[in-house]
């Protein structure tokens, strides 16, 4: 049997796997978030998916700053508070350019509301 050849497979597929990171409440918000897609719209609704070629991360940092990345590149950083409703939402306060966005925490990820839109992010730091 070709054993020699299945343990190579093996090793890189585990390597390959991403552990999910289990999200239960707004208290766990601090880390990094890849973006997975933003679907609404004010009329048409539509959806845009994250690829090899259109990714983004948001950082939440413990001193309170927020980093937004478009492909490794940083598009957004400025200090930020949550205002927590409860364990599921809160509010996310950007300080410059001022702007405050409904949070939401729902099946293990984080939605963030930007007017009639809303960005789906799941946690991987």
């Amino acid at each position: 049997m070709r054993y020699n050849n299945i343990v190579p497979v093996l090793f890189i597929l585990l390597l390959g796997c991403e552990k999910e990171i289990e999200v239960t409440s707004i208290d766990q918000i601090p880390g990094t978030w890849r973006w997975e897609s933003t679907c609404g719209g004010d009329v048409d609704y539509t959806c845009v998916n994250a690829s090899k070629e259109n990714y983004a991360t948001i950082e939440f940092r413990s001193n309170g700053v927020y980093v937004e990345k478009h492909m490794d590149t940083i598009y957004l950083q400025t200090n930020y508070s949550i205002l927590k409703s409860d364990d599921m939402f809160g509010t996310l306060v950007l300080e410059n350019p001022p702007a405050s966005r409904p949070l939401t925490i729902i099946n293990n990820g984080l939605i963030i509301q930007r007017g009639s839109y809303e960005d789906n992010y799941t946690k991987i730091k």
